[in-house]
């Protein structure tokens, strides 16, 4: 078992340092200890989405994570069957970024009417975003007191992930508001950016 103190660590590091003893450990545990539920959720979310399972323990004001890693399965192959269908291809990854709380330059008041049709729109096209990431002043957008919560509820409720930055929600003073979606890192947007096909910014 490989264990790792991240306390006192900006995000996005323990995310960077839990991936690293992941890549390290063939197989068995990793523990991760952290000292805030941002670090908790942004490593949890990253060690679920590599497929491995996660148990969390509250230890006063830290969090003690345990990942398991996901190991290889062998099965024994079963009989062949033949099929006569081809599956086609899989459809393009989209991803969203929205760095503002309005879309364009110009008119704010134009740009908040601009941005409230591209998400109400975002549900109806034919396709649908695999995540949106909120940053900057995005993240108002995915607080309470915006005007588009009902519209990103509904979009997650789509099976959309929302994301807003927490170093931004954290400038901002945000955090405690967020009232949509969960919160990430830099290291996760990354990864979401460069994993996408297709990235479209209002």
């Amino acid at each position: 078992m490989k264990s790792l103190d991240c306390r006192g660590l900006a995000c996005p590091q323990p995310v960077i340092n839990t991936k690293d003893a992941l890549e390290e450990v063939p197989a068995g545990q990793v523990t991760v200890l952290v000292d805030n539920q941002a670090a908790r959720d942004n490593v949890t979310r990253f060690a679920q989405s590599q497929g491995h399972t996660v148990s969390v323990t509250d230890q006063g004001n830290d969090f003690l994570l345990t990942i398991t890693k996901a190991g290889t399965v062998r099965e024994t192959p079963g009989p062949e069957t033949s099929t006569n269908s081809t599956p086609g291809p899989a459809a393009p990854r989209l991803v969203v970024k929205v760095g503002s709380g309005i879309m364009g330059s110009g008119s704010e008041q134009l740009g908040r009417i601009l941005m409230n049709a591209f998400l109400k729109s975002l549900s109806e096209t034919t396709l649908l975003p695999e995540t949106i990431l909120f940053y900057n002043t995005g993240v108002y957008l995915t607080c309470e007191g915006s005007e588009q919560l009902e519209t990103l509820r509904h979009l997650e409720n789509l099976g959309v992930n929302i994301l807003s930055c927490g170093t931004c929600l954290d400038f901002f003073n945000k955090k405690e508001e967020l009232a949509v979606g969960a919160v990430s890192n830099m290291f996760e947007i990354i990864e979401t950016l460069s994993g996408a096909d297709r990235v479209v910014s209002p």
